[in-house]
C-alpha cells in the first residue's frame, strides 16, 4: 500500500488530531487486549506510525488518548520522534466530546482542524485546504454515516444500520476531515449536544462542505475489517514475497528449495498435526521461474502481534501456551525411530551457525574471532561462543527424530482465539538440503523460547534500545509489559516430552540462533547489531545461571 501524505494549500498548519480517545470494541480487545484503536497492530508497526506518514513531516499531529492508557515509555519516544503529540482526554467521552475538549485544550478552536479517526487509515488525504469529508463507497456488515448532496454540497448525514437495503446507496463518510474553523465545529457539537455526526451536519448549515472521495479507505475499527484491512498491508521479509487475495495467501520466493521444502512439510505432516497448520492449496513455479505455494488465508493474529504490541491477561496466555504445547506434544508423538534426532540437531546447530558466522564475517568485516564486552563485562568471541553453546546439547541423547515445525517462533504462529487452538505457517522442512518433516523437538522448543525469552519479535519490530555503535562493546534493554514477564516464568513448567522449554540444553540452542541468523539481515546492520548484543545477553545468562548451580 502506498501512502500519499496530506498537500494542503494554507499559509500556516492547521490543528491536526487523530481521535483515539476510547479503547477498541469488545471483539478486538479479546484478540489484542485493552488498546486505543491506533495503538493496534498493522504490520510490525503499530497503527499510529501508518497514520503519521498522512501528514507533512513538519506538522505536528495531536493524539488523543483515554487518560487512563498507560502510554508505555518507548511509545512515548516514538511518538516524540514522529512529531506526534499525545493528549489525554477523561474516558466515556463521546467522540463529539473528545473532538471538542481535544480542541479546547490545544487551543485549537481558531484555527482550521483537519481530524482523523483512530481506526483509519486512508490511500492518501486529500489535498484541498478545508471545509471537507473523505468519503468511500459503503462497506458490509457495519453501521456508516451516509452523506446527502445536493449540488456537490453537503446536506444531510444519515447513520444507516448494518444490513439496511438502499436503491441507490450513498457514499459514507470514511473517518477523515476538515474543517476552516475549529471554533464553528466546537460550536455546532455543542449544539448538537455533543454528537459529532450532527455536529458535521450543523456545521456544514454555516459553512459550504464538500466531499472528497478516496481511492482506499481500511478500517480497523472492527474485528472483520480490521482483518481485512490489515492483509493490505501486510509485509513479507526480503527474500520472499507474500501475496494475499483475501481467500488465498501465496508465497512467492526465487529460493525454489525452500518453497518446496515448506510445501512439502504442509502436505506429508499426518492428520492430527495438520490440523494445527495452514491449509496447503496447491504449489508451481510462476513465469519468471519463481516456486510459490498458496495456502488459505486465516484472518487471525499472530503471536508476535499480541506479544509486542498486545494487553492480553495471565488467562488468555496461558490458552495460548496449552495450545502450543498441545502443538508441541503431537509433534513429539509422530516418531521415525529410525533416524536420530541428535543427527538432525547437530545439523541445525553445528555447521550451519559456524559457516553462518564466517558469511557474517566475511560480508561486514566484523571479527568473529576477538572478544566482546557486554554492558562492561568480558566475554568470548563469537566462534567461541557459538562453539561453547553446542557443546552444551546433548548430541547423544539417543532421542528418535520426531515432527518438527523448524521455525516455531511467534510470528509463525497464528492464534484462534474462539477455538483456542494455534495454526502454523511457513515450516523449515529440510534439514542439510533434503526435504523432511522430521528433525528435533528440542529445536522447536528452542525456537518458542527465542521469541519469549530472547525477544526475537521484538527486535524485528524495533521495539528495544542498544548501546551506541562503538565497535565491539554491546547492551540491549527491550520495552517490558506484564505479559512478558508473566510467560517467562511459565517456561520453566513447559515440558513437551520430558524437555522444558528453559532447560539448560534449550537455552544454549536459543542463544546460538541469533547467532546463526546474523547474514540473513544484511539489510539491517542495526538489527544484526541486536542479535550480536541479544545472543550474548542470552550467553551471559546461561553463565550466570550455571555459576549458581555449581
Amino acid at each position: 500500500m502506498t501512502v500519499v501524505p496530506l498537500n494542503v494549500r494554507l499559509t500556516d498548519p492547521p490543528v491536526a488530531l487523530i481521535m483515539s480517545a476510547a479503547y477498541v470494541e469488545q471483539e478486538l480487545a479479546a484478540e489484542f487486549g485493552h488498546l486505543p484503536p491506533c495503538f493496534l497492530p498493522v504490520a510490525t508497526q503499530r497503527l499510529y506510525e501508518h497514520q503519521r506518514s498522512l501528514f507533512p513531516a513538519d506538522w505536528v499531529v495531536h493524539v488523543a488518548l483515554p487518560e487512563s492508557f498507560d502510554l508505555p515509555p518507548i511509545d512515548r519516544a516514538r511518538m516524540a520522534a514522529l512529531n506526534l503529540s499525545p493528549l489525554s482526554l477523561p474516558d466515556g467521552l463521546s467522540l463529539g466530546g473528545a473532538v471538542a475538549s481535544a480542541l479546547e485544550r490545544i487551543a485549537g478552536a481558531d484555527r482550521p482542524v483537519v481530524i482523523l479517526h483512530g481506526d483509519t487509515l486512508v490511500d492518501r488525504l486529500p489535498v484541498v485546504a478545508s471545509d471537507w469529508l473523505a468519503v468511500a463507497e459503503r462497506g458490509e456488515g457495519y453501521a456508516w454515516a451516509e452523506v446527502e448532496l445536493d449540488g456537490g454540497r453537503v446536506v444531510g448525514l444519515e447513520t444507516v444500520e448494518a444490513g439496511a437495503a438502499r436503491e441507490r446507496p450513498r457514499p459514507v463518510l470514511c473517518g477523515a476531515f476538515a474543517f476552516g474553523s475549529g471554533a464553528g465545529l466546537v460550536g455546532a457539537i455543542d449544539r448538537a449536544e455533543g454528537d459529532f455526526i450532527q455536529g458535521i451536519l450543523r456545521y456544514a448549515t454555516e459553512h459550504r462542505v464538500s466531499v472528497v472521495p478516496v481511492a482506499a479507505w481500511y478500517d480497523f475499527g472492527h474485528v472483520q475489517t480490521f482483518f481485512r484491512s490489515r492483509r493490505v498491508v501486510s509485509s513479507a521479509r526480503s527474500f520472499n514475497t507474500l501475496q494475499i487475495d483475501g481467500r488465498i495467501a501465496r508465497k512467492i520466493s526465487a529460493d525454489t528449495d525452500k518453497m518446496r521444502a515448506e510445501a512439502y512439510w504442509l502436505d506429508a505432516v499426518p492428520p492430527e498435526i495438520r490440523i494445527y497448520a495452514a491449509r496447503l492449496l496447491r504449489e508451481g513455479s510462476d513465469p519468471d521461474g519463481r516456486r510459490f505455494y498458496e495456502t488459505e488465508y486465516a484472518y487471525l493474529p499472530t503471536l508476535a502481534e499480541l506479544f509486542v504490541f498486545g494487553t492480553l491477561g495471565r488467562t488468555a496466555w496461558m490458552r495460548v501456551l496449552q495450545s502450543c504445547r498441545q502443538f508441541l506434544v503431537a509433534t513429539a508423538t509422530a516418531t521415525e525411530p529410525r533416524a536420530s534426532g541428535d543427527a538432525a540437531l547437530a545439523a541445525l546447530i553445528l555447521d550451519k551457525t559456524e559457516r553462518r558466522l564466517r558469511d557474517f564475517a566475511d560480508a561486514t568485516g566484523f571479527s568473529v574471532d576477538a572478544g566482546l564486552r557486554l554492558d562492561g563485562r568480558p566475554l568470548p568471541s563469537l566462534m567461541r561462543i557459538a562453539a561453547d553453546l553446542a557443546d552444551r546439547v546433548d548430541l547423544r541423547s539417543g532421542r528418535p527424530t520426531c515432527v518438527m515445525h523448524g521455525d516455531f517462533c511467534f510470528s509463525n504462529i497464528l492464534y484462534d482465539s474462539r477455538v483456542q487452538r494455534v495454526r502454523v505457517i511457513d515450516p523449515r522442512g529440510t534439514i542439510a538440503g533434503t526435504p523432511t518433516i522430521y528433525g528435533d523437538l528440542r529445536y522447536d522448543l528452542a525456537k518458542l523460547a527465542h521469541s519469549i525469552v530472547g525477544r526475537y519479535d521484538q527486535i524485528i519490530a524495533g521495539r528495544y534500545t542498544t548501546l551506541p555503535d562503538d565497535g565491539r562493546h554491546f547492551g540491549i534493554t527491550f520495552e517490558t509489559a506484564p505479559h512478558h514477564a508473566m510467560l517467562a516464568e511459565a517456561l520453566p513448567g513447559f515440558v513437551v516430552d520430558g524437555v522444558s522449554a528453559d532447560g539448560a540444553e534449550v537455552q544454549a540452542i536459543t542463544a546460538g540462533l541469533f547467532l546463526s541468523m546474523l547474514p540473513l539481515h544484511a539489510d539491517r546492520p542495526d538489527r544484526q547489531r541486536a542479535f550480536i548484543a541479544n545472543a550474548l545477553r542470552l550467553y551471559s545468562a546461561l553463565e550466570q545461571a550455571q555459576d549458581k548451580a555449581a
